[in-house]
């Protein structure tokens, strides 16, 4: 088995770490992927870089040996060095919606034909398994990650999934739930991870929790409208909890009651740990 020893800039390697953490791989199999997708990533040409260096070691797996040593000897790099730090600088270089994408395409292939077909897909995680009705595959407006849009008859819901949660797919012959034309509508035009069309909840913030609202985007509820020192914004439980988790006191859920419940009794609970 063949190691590839190269030296590459810092910031890229800590893309490649960070990215084979974030999308469930080993380093040695994103690696790998690249060498096997050459062709698809040798056009760019990597800046010069005089910062912090690291060095990335993997093995070749067998699959990609022969492929490599014909690739190398007929490409114009002067060292193997060269050309793997070609092929990392091709990946890092794009979006992480755009490499999410490129490290998933056989995943996708097989959603996007259950979608062309309108059949049902059966999907796999880790450790459970669904049946769903496929209608898109959508990325935030942040573009921080890529969701397979879905409905479920088992819970009779809309759901989004992690792309790279899915681990594998299987086309069924069994028509898929048509939905509603025009909430499927909605959701393509105006993405939400969260779906939280429909869902208003009444907020109050204080000074410094304007300031973070207007700073803080990822992941930011829709505002609706201001009433005096209320405001109304658009956002699922999950979206409002994960949002403004992060602003202590400078924000203070009105409604709905479910809502404002579970923000008292998360501060009750900071209370307690530090009182």
């Amino acid at each position: 088995m063949k190691k590839i020893r190269v030296t590459i800039p810092k910031y890229m390697g800590d893309i490649l770490k960070y990215d084979a953490v974030e999308f469930g791989v080993s380093k040695n199999y994103l690696l790998n992927y690249l060498v096997k997708n050459y062709s698809l990533l040798k056009g760019k040409n990597i800046p010069v870089f005089e910062g912090e260096k690291e060095i990335v070691q993997f093995n070749l797996n067998k699959e990609n040996e022969d492929f490599y040593t014909e690739v190398y000897n007929r490409s114009e790099f002067e060292t193997e060095a060269s050309l793997i730090r070609t092929l990392i600088y091709g990946y890092i270089s794009q979006s992480k919606v755009i490499r999410e994408r490129f490290i998933f395409e056989k995943l996708i292939g097989k959603i996007e034909r259950g979608i062309k077909d309108k059949k049902k897909i059966k999907i796999k995680f880790e450790t459970a398994e669904k049946i769903v009705s496929p209608y898109n595959i959508l990325y935030s407006s942040m573009e921080v990650s890529n969701y397979l849009f879905c409905y479920s008859e088992e819970d009779e819901i809309y759901r989004n999934y992690r792309l790279c949660n899915i681990k594998y797919v299987y086309i069924l012959d069994e028509k898929r739930y048509p939905g509603d034309r025009e909430y499927l509508g909605k959701v393509r035009g105006d993405f939400d991870p969260f779906l939280s069309y429909g869902m208003p909840v009444v907020i109050r913030l204080s000074d410094k929790g304007q300031e973070k609202y207007d700073r803080i985007k990822t992941n930011r509820p829709k505002l609706i409208e201001k009433l005096d020192d209320r405001w109304v914004v658009e956002g699922s439980e999950e979206k409002i909890k994960r949002y403004f988790a992060y602003f202590m006191s400078d924000v203070e859920i009105l409604f709905p009651l479910s809502l404002r419940e579970w923000f008292s009794a998360e501060a009750k609970k900071m209370v307690e740990m530090y009182g």
